[in-house]
């Protein structure tokens, strides 16, 4: 009896001291198994090197959860011009955008991979102003260099994903300094593709129809010049000078002539909008938040899908002319600051222009509460066509 009491202390010194050491015996517990993550980051281009440094930072740090480059992948990572971003849909799955505009002001390409990857991996933004806070991100100065996630994001991540804490609701996360940029269609998300034919008109949205030709919301002050080719409308694409304004006699409708031509291809307008029921999608650079006047404009358009509705479901609509936009799941819609923006439609895998972004169709100032309503270009399509000198084929 004595002896197995002496065998049983001695053991557990043992382990206490292997414990303070960082190294643990096995017990009957079964360990966490480790969950492999793959990631595709083939299109990030000049970030290609920085993600998989992310990753094996991640790797060095946590125990139930392994990056790895490989197919098929639950991580999709982009480049483009905008803000960094992270679009979770679901727990170590989701895409990211590694944007230029974070890194052309200075912030580490590192930690910037590393906050984005910290995102699927579960991770909300803390934004302390800590450098020493990974989830900081760029609340923290632009001359810090951590992309190591501290002990407590680390510990966090490994609970998530051993299954002992709940994940989070999914949500789209983006890198500039203010609070977490909401869609700028209300309801969206941040631009998945470049949408060459974009236009920034001084506070509203508009779209390229011809290599000189711009079409925006008649309601749209004109502006001296537009951004051209980017979904950033702070950076990127052409700016060029407006020489011209061409309201519509009618409808909501103004085209913008350009001083010059500039090489992004426009959006084709068809022949019709589509029945009730075309799937559409929607962009713009619009109000993040419902209630008017609740906050500004972000630098990177959002994107909503949505559809056509019945004329019926818009108040003071003009059917001939007018199209009724759903507010998908009765709370995602238009708001202010995407007037004269594109409504698109695919056709045949290209984007066609069927509508520019007009007013409510419920007479709320409160965004998305019903649907909205378009103008509808198709059956204005000769009139542009002769302002413009002929719409390309």
């Amino acid at each position: 009896m004595f002896r197995r009491q002496l065998r049983r202390a001695a053991l557990a010194m043992l382990v206490a001291i292997l414990a303070a050491a960082g190294v643990q015996l096995a017990t009957g517990a079964p360990a966490a198994a480790v969950r492999t993550v793959y990631y595709d980051a083939s299109r990030t281009g000049e970030f290609r090197t920085n993600f998989d440094q992310a990753a094996q930072i991640w790797n060095s740090r946590v125990s139930t959860v392994r990056l790895q480059p490989g197919t098929p992948a639950s991580i999709t990572i982009y480049v483009d011009d905008g803000w960094p971003r992270a679009q979770p849909t679901g727990l170590g799955s989701g895409r990211i955008w590694m944007g230029r505009t974070a890194v052309n002001q200075g912030d580490d390409r590192n930690r910037i991979a590393a906050h984005e990857l910290g995102h699927i991996l579960g991770l909300p933004d803390r934004r302390t102003g800590l450098c020493s806070d990974l989830m900081s991100g760029s609340s923290a100065p632009v001359s810090c260099r951590n992309a190591n996630p501290s002990s407590a994001e680390a510990s966090r991540v490994n609970s998530l994903f051993a299954g002992t804490l709940a994940a989070p609701a999914s949500t789209t996360y983006t890198w500039n300094g203010g609070s977490d940029i909401g869609p700028t269609v209300v309801g969206g998300r941040p631009a998945s593709e470049s949408y060459p034919f974009m236009v920034y008109v001084s506070g509203c949205t508009g779209t390229l129809i011809k290599s000189n030709w711009a079409v925006t919301a008649k309601h749209c002050p004109t502006p001296s010049s537009v951004r051209v080719g980017s979904v950033n409308r702070t950076s990127g694409g052409t700016v060029v000078r407006v020489t011209r304004a061409v309201n519509h006699p009618s409808v909501d409708v103004k085209l913008l002539q350009l001083a010059s031509s500039v090489g992004y291809a426009p959006a084709p307008i068809p022949s019709t909008s589509g029945a009730v029921g075309t799937a559409t999608r929607i962009i713009g650079w619009g109000q993040t938040c419902a209630p008017r006047g609740c906050g500004s404009a972000p630098a990177v358009a959002n994107e909503l899908d949505t559809s056509i509705v019945a004329d019926s479901r818009c108040s003071g609509i003009n059917g001939p002319y007018e199209i009724c936009t759903n507010n998908t799941n009765g709370n995602s819609g238009a708001c202010y600051g995407d007037s004269g923006g594109p409504q698109v439609r695919s056709v045949n895998g290209v984007w066609n222009l069927i509508g520019a972004t007009s007013r409510a169709g419920n007479n709320n100032s409160t965004c998305a509460t019903g649907p909205s309503i378009y103008v509808d270009l198709p059956s204005i399509r000769s009139w542009i066509s002769t302002q413009v000198g002929g719409l390309p084929v």
